[in-house]
Protein backbone atom coordinates (compact mmCIF):
# COMPACT_ATOMS: atom_id res chain seq x y z
CA UNK A 1 0.00 0.00 0.00
CA UNK A 2 1.44 3.32 -0.69
CA UNK A 3 2.12 6.10 1.42
CA UNK A 4 -0.22 9.19 2.28
CA UNK A 5 2.00 12.31 1.00
CA UNK A 6 0.23 15.39 3.13
CA UNK A 7 -1.17 18.02 1.62
CA UNK A 8 -3.87 20.47 2.41
CA UNK A 9 -6.62 18.97 0.27
CA UNK A 10 -9.35 20.83 2.16
CA UNK A 11 -7.89 23.76 0.90
CA UNK A 12 -6.46 22.81 -2.23
CA UNK A 13 -10.20 21.80 -3.44
CA UNK A 14 -11.79 24.49 -2.11
CA UNK A 15 -9.43 26.32 -4.91
CA UNK A 16 -10.59 23.98 -7.40
CA UNK A 17 -14.67 23.98 -7.65
CA UNK A 18 -14.85 21.60 -9.87
CA UNK A 19 -14.12 18.78 -7.53
CA UNK A 20 -17.22 19.75 -5.59
CA UNK A 21 -19.43 18.39 -8.31
CA UNK A 22 -18.10 15.31 -8.94
CA UNK A 23 -15.08 12.96 -8.50
CA UNK A 24 -12.26 14.50 -11.31
CA UNK A 25 -10.34 10.94 -12.08
CA UNK A 26 -10.12 12.13 -16.01
CA UNK A 27 -7.33 15.06 -15.86
CA UNK A 28 -5.80 13.05 -18.50
CA UNK A 29 -8.23 14.94 -20.44
CA UNK A 30 -8.99 17.97 -18.63
CA UNK A 31 -8.02 19.00 -15.08
CA UNK A 32 -10.07 21.15 -13.29
CA UNK A 33 -9.47 24.83 -13.35
CA UNK A 34 -7.75 26.92 -9.64
CA UNK A 35 -9.69 30.12 -8.67
CA UNK A 36 -6.88 31.79 -9.06
CA UNK A 37 -6.93 31.09 -13.38
CA UNK A 38 -10.14 32.21 -13.52
CA UNK A 39 -9.30 35.18 -11.38
CA UNK A 40 -6.71 35.79 -13.81
CA UNK A 41 -8.67 35.41 -17.10
CA UNK A 42 -11.12 37.58 -15.40
CA UNK A 43 -9.05 40.69 -14.61
CA UNK A 44 -7.96 40.88 -18.20
CA UNK A 45 -11.06 40.21 -19.61
CA UNK A 46 -12.49 43.04 -17.41
CA UNK A 47 -9.75 45.73 -18.51
CA UNK A 48 -10.18 44.89 -21.96
CA UNK A 49 -13.71 45.11 -21.81
CA UNK A 50 -12.89 48.76 -19.71
CA UNK A 51 -10.22 50.24 -21.20
CA UNK A 52 -10.02 48.50 -24.81
CA UNK A 53 -7.12 47.14 -26.80
CA UNK A 54 -6.31 49.88 -28.79
CA UNK A 55 -3.43 51.18 -26.58
CA UNK A 56 0.30 51.07 -26.65
CA UNK A 57 0.01 50.58 -23.13
CA UNK A 58 -2.14 47.99 -23.99
CA UNK A 59 0.68 46.20 -26.40
CA UNK A 60 3.35 46.91 -24.06
CA UNK A 61 1.43 44.98 -21.23
CA UNK A 62 0.41 42.11 -24.18
CA UNK A 63 3.89 41.40 -24.65
CA UNK A 64 4.65 41.01 -20.80
CA UNK A 65 1.90 38.88 -20.10
CA UNK A 66 3.05 36.72 -22.97
CA UNK A 67 6.69 36.35 -21.72
CA UNK A 68 5.78 35.76 -18.25
CA UNK A 69 3.97 32.96 -19.20
CA UNK A 70 6.74 31.73 -21.43
CA UNK A 71 9.13 31.93 -18.37
CA UNK A 72 6.43 30.61 -15.89
CA UNK A 73 6.57 27.45 -18.39
CA UNK A 74 10.31 27.21 -19.18
CA UNK A 75 10.85 27.42 -14.80
CA UNK A 76 8.49 24.71 -14.61
CA UNK A 77 10.31 22.14 -16.83
CA UNK A 78 13.17 23.07 -16.36
CA UNK A 79 14.04 24.98 -19.62
CA UNK A 80 14.84 28.66 -20.39
CA UNK A 81 12.64 31.44 -21.54
CA UNK A 82 13.81 31.50 -25.16
CA UNK A 83 13.30 27.72 -25.67
CA UNK A 84 9.54 27.75 -24.71
CA UNK A 85 6.80 28.80 -27.43
CA UNK A 86 3.22 29.59 -26.15
CA UNK A 87 0.93 26.91 -28.25
CA UNK A 88 -3.21 25.95 -28.40
CA UNK A 89 -2.14 22.67 -27.55
CA UNK A 90 0.22 19.40 -27.34
CA UNK A 91 -0.91 18.83 -31.05
CA UNK A 92 -0.20 21.86 -32.49
CA UNK A 93 3.14 21.79 -30.64
CA UNK A 94 3.55 18.22 -32.35
CA UNK A 95 3.10 19.45 -35.73
CA UNK A 96 5.41 22.69 -35.44
CA UNK A 97 7.72 20.47 -34.70
CA UNK A 98 6.91 17.83 -37.41
CA UNK A 99 6.45 20.33 -40.44
CA UNK A 100 9.42 22.67 -39.56
CA UNK A 101 12.02 19.96 -40.27
CA UNK A 102 13.01 19.89 -44.16
CA UNK A 103 11.72 16.50 -45.47
CA UNK A 104 12.57 14.71 -48.38
CA UNK A 105 11.10 11.09 -49.73
CA UNK A 106 12.44 8.17 -48.19
CA UNK A 107 13.34 9.89 -45.09
CA UNK A 108 12.55 7.85 -41.78
CA UNK A 109 10.65 8.66 -38.85
CA UNK A 110 10.45 6.27 -35.71
CA UNK A 111 7.35 6.08 -33.42
CA UNK A 112 5.93 3.50 -31.00
CA UNK A 113 2.83 1.39 -31.17
CA UNK A 114 1.20 3.75 -27.85
CA UNK A 115 0.95 7.12 -29.34
CA UNK A 116 -2.01 9.15 -29.30
CA UNK A 117 -3.41 10.96 -32.55
CA UNK A 118 -2.34 14.08 -31.63
CA UNK A 119 1.33 13.20 -32.39
CA UNK A 120 0.48 10.55 -34.46
CA UNK A 121 -1.59 12.44 -37.65
CA UNK A 122 1.09 14.46 -38.03
CA UNK A 123 3.08 11.49 -39.10
CA UNK A 124 0.53 10.41 -41.15
CA UNK A 125 0.16 13.53 -43.06
CA UNK A 126 4.01 13.66 -44.00
CA UNK A 127 4.06 10.30 -45.04
CA UNK A 128 0.76 11.31 -47.46
CA UNK A 129 2.36 14.16 -48.75
CA UNK A 130 6.05 14.29 -48.23
CA UNK A 131 7.24 10.07 -48.78
CA UNK A 132 8.47 9.75 -45.55
CA UNK A 133 8.55 6.60 -44.21
CA UNK A 134 7.22 6.06 -40.82
CA UNK A 135 8.34 2.93 -38.71
CA UNK A 136 6.50 1.78 -35.61
CA UNK A 137 8.33 -0.03 -32.71
CA UNK A 138 6.48 -2.43 -30.81
CA UNK A 139 6.38 -1.26 -27.44
CA UNK A 140 3.71 -3.66 -25.93
CA UNK A 141 2.48 -2.06 -22.78
CA UNK A 142 5.56 0.14 -22.32
CA UNK A 143 6.59 -1.98 -19.54
CA UNK A 144 10.10 -3.09 -18.30
CA UNK A 145 12.52 -2.98 -21.01
CA UNK A 146 10.79 -3.57 -23.65
CA UNK A 147 10.53 -0.47 -24.52
CA UNK A 148 13.70 0.83 -24.80
CA UNK A 149 14.55 -3.01 -26.73
CA UNK A 150 11.89 -2.15 -29.71
CA UNK A 151 13.08 1.29 -30.22
CA UNK A 152 17.02 0.15 -29.90
CA UNK A 153 15.68 -2.54 -32.58
CA UNK A 154 14.26 0.41 -35.32
CA UNK A 155 16.49 3.70 -34.77
CA UNK A 156 18.80 2.77 -36.79
CA UNK A 157 21.62 5.03 -38.86
CA UNK A 158 19.80 7.12 -41.30
CA UNK A 159 16.48 7.71 -38.92
CA UNK A 160 16.00 11.13 -38.71
CA UNK A 161 13.42 11.80 -36.02
CA UNK A 162 11.94 9.73 -33.52
CA UNK A 163 8.30 10.45 -32.02
CA UNK A 164 7.44 8.99 -28.61
CA UNK A 165 5.04 9.89 -25.79
CA UNK A 166 7.15 10.61 -22.28
CA UNK A 167 3.87 9.05 -20.50
CA UNK A 168 1.76 6.70 -23.03
CA UNK A 169 -1.69 7.77 -22.70
CA UNK A 170 -3.54 4.17 -22.93
CA UNK A 171 -1.73 2.16 -20.87
CA UNK A 172 0.19 5.00 -18.05
CA UNK A 173 3.44 3.81 -18.60
CA UNK A 174 6.45 6.23 -18.51
CA UNK A 175 9.02 5.43 -21.41
CA UNK A 176 12.72 6.12 -19.97
CA UNK A 177 12.87 8.85 -22.10
CA UNK A 178 16.16 9.98 -21.41
CA UNK A 179 17.79 6.65 -22.79
CA UNK A 180 15.75 6.67 -25.60
CA UNK A 181 16.84 10.35 -26.25
CA UNK A 182 20.58 9.35 -25.71
CA UNK A 183 20.15 6.17 -27.75
CA UNK A 184 18.19 8.25 -30.67
CA UNK A 185 21.09 11.02 -30.61
CA UNK A 186 24.15 8.28 -30.52
CA UNK A 187 22.52 7.05 -34.27
CA UNK A 188 22.30 10.49 -35.73
CA UNK A 189 18.45 10.92 -35.51
CA UNK A 190 16.15 14.35 -32.85
CA UNK A 191 13.56 12.87 -30.37
CA UNK A 192 10.20 14.70 -30.46
CA UNK A 193 8.06 14.15 -27.60
CA UNK A 194 4.35 14.15 -26.71
CA UNK A 195 4.43 15.57 -22.96
CA UNK A 196 0.64 15.93 -22.74
CA UNK A 197 0.49 13.14 -20.11
CA UNK A 198 3.83 13.72 -18.42
CA UNK A 199 4.04 17.83 -17.53
CA UNK A 200 2.49 18.46 -14.40
CA UNK A 201 1.94 14.70 -13.87
CA UNK A 202 5.52 14.12 -12.98
CA UNK A 203 9.05 15.68 -12.66
CA UNK A 204 10.02 17.05 -15.81
CA UNK A 205 13.49 18.63 -16.43
CA UNK A 206 14.31 19.69 -20.40
CA UNK A 207 18.05 19.77 -19.75
CA UNK A 208 18.31 17.13 -17.83
CA UNK A 209 16.14 15.14 -20.70
CA UNK A 210 18.05 16.16 -23.54
CA UNK A 211 14.70 15.93 -26.07
CA UNK A 212 14.78 18.25 -29.11
CA UNK A 213 11.84 19.46 -28.85
CA UNK A 214 9.04 18.13 -26.40
CA UNK A 215 4.92 19.76 -27.14
CA UNK A 216 2.64 19.61 -23.85
CA UNK A 217 -0.88 20.79 -23.22
CA UNK A 218 -1.89 23.61 -20.79
CA UNK A 219 -5.92 22.24 -19.81
CA UNK A 220 -4.70 18.66 -18.01
CA UNK A 221 -2.52 18.27 -15.15
CA UNK A 222 -1.51 21.81 -15.80
CA UNK A 223 -5.19 22.61 -14.60
CA UNK A 224 -5.07 25.53 -16.85
CA UNK A 225 -7.32 26.64 -20.06
CA UNK A 226 -8.46 24.82 -22.90
CA UNK A 227 -6.55 26.17 -26.24
CA UNK A 228 -3.42 26.68 -24.17
CA UNK A 229 -0.17 24.60 -24.15
CA UNK A 230 4.08 24.91 -25.03
CA UNK A 231 6.39 23.73 -27.10
CA UNK A 232 10.04 22.98 -26.13
CA UNK A 233 12.78 23.87 -28.82
CA UNK A 234 16.06 23.05 -27.42
CA UNK A 235 18.14 26.18 -28.26
CA UNK A 236 20.85 24.56 -30.31
CA UNK A 237 18.02 23.41 -32.35
CA UNK A 238 16.39 26.32 -33.20
CA UNK A 239 17.56 26.94 -36.48
CA UNK A 240 17.24 23.42 -37.80
CA UNK A 241 13.45 23.83 -36.58
CA UNK A 242 11.69 26.27 -39.70
CA UNK A 243 8.39 27.94 -38.75
CA UNK A 244 5.82 26.25 -41.32
CA UNK A 245 3.41 28.90 -40.11
CA UNK A 246 4.51 32.58 -39.70
CA UNK A 247 3.45 36.06 -38.74
CA UNK A 248 4.13 39.13 -37.33
CA UNK A 249 4.94 37.88 -33.73
CA UNK A 250 7.15 35.16 -35.00
CA UNK A 251 9.85 37.35 -37.01
CA UNK A 252 12.73 39.77 -36.24
CA UNK A 253 11.45 43.29 -36.79
CA UNK A 254 14.71 44.57 -36.24
CA UNK A 255 15.53 43.47 -39.79
CA UNK A 256 12.41 43.09 -41.29
CA UNK A 257 11.13 45.48 -44.18
CA UNK A 258 8.26 45.36 -45.96
CA UNK A 259 8.49 45.19 -49.77
CA UNK A 260 11.06 43.57 -49.41
CA UNK A 261 11.41 39.39 -49.30
CA UNK A 262 15.35 39.00 -48.88
CA UNK A 263 14.75 40.68 -45.15
CA UNK A 264 12.76 38.19 -43.69
CA UNK A 265 14.01 36.65 -39.84
CA UNK A 266 12.87 34.57 -37.38
CA UNK A 267 12.60 35.94 -33.90
CA UNK A 268 14.98 35.17 -31.20
CA UNK A 269 14.09 31.98 -29.80
CA UNK A 270 11.20 29.75 -29.90
CA UNK A 271 9.12 32.85 -30.08
CA UNK A 272 9.35 32.27 -33.89
CA UNK A 273 6.72 29.92 -34.03
CA UNK A 274 4.04 31.97 -32.58
CA UNK A 275 2.19 33.41 -35.36
CA UNK A 276 -0.24 36.22 -34.18
CA UNK A 277 -2.80 37.38 -31.76
CA UNK A 278 -3.10 35.08 -28.37
CA UNK A 279 -6.17 35.45 -26.48
CA UNK A 280 -4.69 37.09 -23.23
CA UNK A 281 -6.74 36.34 -20.56
CA UNK A 282 -6.27 32.86 -20.94
CA UNK A 283 -2.60 33.11 -21.25
CA UNK A 284 -2.67 35.08 -18.09
CA UNK A 285 -4.69 31.96 -17.01
CA UNK A 286 -1.93 29.30 -17.89
CA UNK A 287 0.51 31.28 -15.88
CA UNK A 288 -1.51 31.91 -13.03
CA UNK A 289 -2.15 27.80 -13.22
CA UNK A 290 1.45 26.78 -13.11
CA UNK A 291 1.94 28.99 -10.66
CA UNK A 292 -0.64 27.75 -8.52
CA UNK A 293 0.52 24.59 -9.12
CA UNK A 294 4.24 25.68 -7.81
CA UNK A 295 2.56 26.52 -4.44
CA UNK A 296 0.79 23.30 -3.76
CA UNK A 297 3.51 21.73 -1.93
CA UNK A 298 4.92 17.89 -3.06
CA UNK A 299 2.29 17.56 -5.60
CA UNK A 300 4.07 14.65 -7.96
CA UNK A 301 4.56 13.03 -5.12
CA UNK A 302 1.21 13.07 -3.98
CA UNK A 303 0.28 12.02 -7.75
CA UNK A 304 2.27 8.91 -7.91
CA UNK A 305 1.18 7.81 -3.94
CA UNK A 306 -2.60 8.35 -5.09
CA UNK A 307 -1.73 6.15 -8.55
CA UNK A 308 -0.26 3.04 -6.16
CA UNK A 309 -3.36 3.25 -4.16
CA UNK A 310 -5.91 3.07 -7.28
CA UNK A 311 -3.47 0.60 -8.69
CA UNK A 312 -3.66 -2.09 -5.38
CA UNK A 313 -7.06 -1.17 -5.29
CA UNK A 314 -7.78 -2.01 -9.40
CA UNK A 315 -5.98 -5.29 -8.95
CA UNK A 316 -9.12 -6.64 -6.54
CA UNK A 317 -11.13 -6.49 -9.46
CA UNK A 318 -12.19 -9.67 -10.72
CA UNK A 319 -11.14 -10.60 -14.27
CA UNK A 320 -8.67 -7.51 -14.47
CA UNK A 321 -5.56 -7.06 -16.77
CA UNK A 322 -3.40 -4.48 -15.07
CA UNK A 323 -2.06 -2.42 -17.90
CA UNK A 324 -0.12 0.08 -15.64
CA UNK A 325 3.46 -0.43 -14.32
CA UNK A 326 4.08 -0.16 -10.65
CA UNK A 327 6.14 2.69 -9.24
CA UNK A 328 8.24 4.39 -10.10
CA UNK A 329 7.47 3.37 -13.67
CA UNK A 330 3.97 5.20 -14.02
CA UNK A 331 2.71 8.99 -13.32
CA UNK A 332 -1.21 9.56 -12.39
CA UNK A 333 -2.69 7.31 -15.33
CA UNK A 334 -3.99 3.82 -14.00
CA UNK A 335 -5.38 2.01 -16.74
CA UNK A 336 -7.16 -1.62 -16.75
CA UNK A 337 -9.19 -4.13 -19.01
CA UNK A 338 -12.35 -5.83 -17.10
CA UNK A 339 -13.66 -9.32 -18.90
CA UNK A 340 -16.36 -8.97 -21.02
CA UNK A 341 -17.03 -4.73 -19.45
CA UNK A 342 -17.97 -2.43 -22.45
CA UNK A 343 -15.85 0.25 -20.92
CA UNK A 344 -17.59 2.90 -22.89
CA UNK A 345 -21.03 2.16 -21.10
CA UNK A 346 -19.29 1.93 -17.73
CA UNK A 347 -17.48 5.63 -17.77
CA UNK A 348 -21.16 6.34 -18.90
CA UNK A 349 -22.73 5.40 -15.82
CA UNK A 350 -20.05 6.28 -13.82
CA UNK A 351 -20.46 9.46 -14.88
CA UNK A 352 -24.64 9.22 -13.77
CA UNK A 353 -23.26 8.68 -10.27
CA UNK A 354 -20.52 11.91 -10.13
CA UNK A 355 -17.37 10.11 -10.87
CA UNK A 356 -15.42 10.97 -13.80
CA UNK A 357 -13.04 8.41 -15.88
CA UNK A 358 -12.24 7.41 -19.19
CA UNK A 359 -12.24 4.74 -21.88
CA UNK A 360 -9.31 3.99 -23.97
CA UNK A 361 -10.93 3.63 -27.71
CA UNK A 362 -7.69 1.53 -28.64
CA UNK A 363 -7.31 -1.06 -26.23
CA UNK A 364 -10.98 -0.78 -24.44
CA UNK A 365 -9.60 0.17 -20.93
CA UNK A 366 -10.94 1.97 -18.69
CA UNK A 367 -8.50 4.49 -17.36
CA UNK A 368 -8.70 6.65 -13.40
CA UNK A 369 -6.70 9.76 -13.66
CA UNK A 370 -5.14 10.05 -10.20
CA UNK A 371 -4.50 14.42 -9.54
CA UNK A 372 -2.92 15.23 -6.55
CA UNK A 373 -6.44 16.88 -5.59
CA UNK A 374 -8.01 14.08 -5.71
CA UNK A 375 -9.15 11.70 -2.14
CA UNK A 376 -8.31 8.42 -1.69
CA UNK A 377 -12.46 7.87 -1.07
CA UNK A 378 -12.68 8.75 -4.56
CA UNK A 379 -10.75 5.89 -6.07
CA UNK A 380 -12.60 3.78 -3.78
CA UNK A 381 -15.98 5.28 -4.94
CA UNK A 382 -14.72 5.07 -8.43
CA UNK A 383 -13.75 0.96 -8.05
CA UNK A 384 -16.82 0.17 -6.09
CA UNK A 385 -19.17 1.22 -8.51
CA UNK A 386 -17.03 -0.76 -11.43
CA UNK A 387 -16.89 -3.26 -9.78
CA UNK A 388 -20.95 -3.02 -9.61
CA UNK A 389 -21.31 -2.28 -13.14
CA UNK A 390 -18.99 -5.66 -13.89
CA UNK A 391 -21.02 -7.93 -11.95
CA UNK A 392 -24.13 -6.79 -13.03
CA UNK A 393 -25.63 -5.68 -9.58
CA UNK A 394 -27.73 -2.93 -8.63
CA UNK A 395 -26.19 0.43 -8.42
CA UNK A 396 -24.90 1.68 -4.53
Amino acid sequence: MSETIALDLDRIRSELPATGRSACLNTGTSGPLPSAALSAAVRLAAEEFATGRMTMSYVLSYRAVLAAARDRLASFVGADGDEMALTQNTTSGMNIATWGLDWKPGDRIVTTTLEHEGGLVPLYQLHRRRGVDVTFADVGDGHGDRALEALDAAISPGVKLVAVSHLTWSTGAILPLAEIVELAHERGAMVLVDGAQSVGAIPVDMHELGADFYAFSGQKWLCGPHGSGGLFVRRDRLDELRPTFTGYVGIDFGSYRPNDVTTLAPAAGAQRFEVASSYLPSVAALEASVAWLDEQGPIFDAIRSLAGYCLSRVRELPGVQVLTPDAPHHGGLVAFKLDGVDSAGCVDLLHERGVDIRHIPDNGALRISCGFFNAREEIDRAVELIDAFARGAAWA
